[in-house]
């Protein structure tokens, strides 16, 4: 990880950054407000689950089965913060194509979600991040192992970040701005709901899009 060139990165993309955190009436945020809100009151019902695995990209061929999401969100309300526990407990459950996986990006949502301060796992992030491969090869518990330590990295890169000056420094500014832009299209904006560690996942997951954008 370069962190001053993603510093560098983030303060001359941020225009195109806010653009896209903000598009569509400000769906991301939105739906993410919508489930911090839902799972501060202790409120699980359908339409929090169904909201979860749309923001989340849960649905769909390379999402969750019906049984596998019902698994997924006893964890979550049980408030489950093992990673490991997070991984085997969905890894049995046979999914799509009678398969059986690890779901790293799942499980670090599910553990954002109980606590803020965690950072969540995605191919944006890894990427920005040059983050590990998730292998495919070996035992399920080297695989496993796999995923703990790329997670484990993920914590300390986004650790390494916040306490950058420079990015702290992009970081207010985009909180900011995203502020003042909600005022003036009449988006409430949470300020309170969004930790430090979620903008910055934001804004690396946006950073990726944009540039990827500029890349084609």
């Amino acid at each position: 990880m370069d962190i001053q060139k993603i510093a560098r990165d983030i303060s001359q993309l941020g225009v195109q950054i806010i653009e896209i955190l903000s598009t569509h009436s400000w769906q991301h945020f939105k739906l993410y407000f919508f489930i911090k809100e839902k799972f501060l009151m202790g409120d699980f019902d359908d339409k929090f689950k169904r909201v979860f695995c749309s923001f989340y990209v849960m649905n769909g061929a390379r999402g969750l089965k019906d049984l596998q999401k019902e698994k997924f969100f006893q964890l979550l309300t049980s408030r489950e913060n093992s990673l490991e526990n997070i991984l085997r407990e969905l890894y049995a459950i046979p999914g799509y194509g009678d398969r059986r996986k690890l779901f790293l990006s799942f499980g670090t949502k599910l553990l954002h979600t109980i606590r803020g301060a965690l950072p969540i796992y995605d191919m944006n992030i890894a990427c920005v991040l040059e983050l590990p491969p998730q292998t495919q090869i070996g035992s399920l518990e080297e695989k496993i192992t796999n995923r703990i330590t790329i997670y484990k990295k993920l914590q300390e890169d986004s650790k390494n970040l916040l306490e950058d000056a420079k990015i702290k420094d992009c970081l207010k500014y985009i909180r900011k701005e995203l502020s003042n832009k909600a005022e003036r299209e009449n988006f409430l904006w949470q300020d309170k709901l969004i930790s430090e560690e979620k903008l910055l996942d934001s804004v690396l997951w946006a950073l990726y899009t944009v540039k990827k954008s500029k890349n084609k």
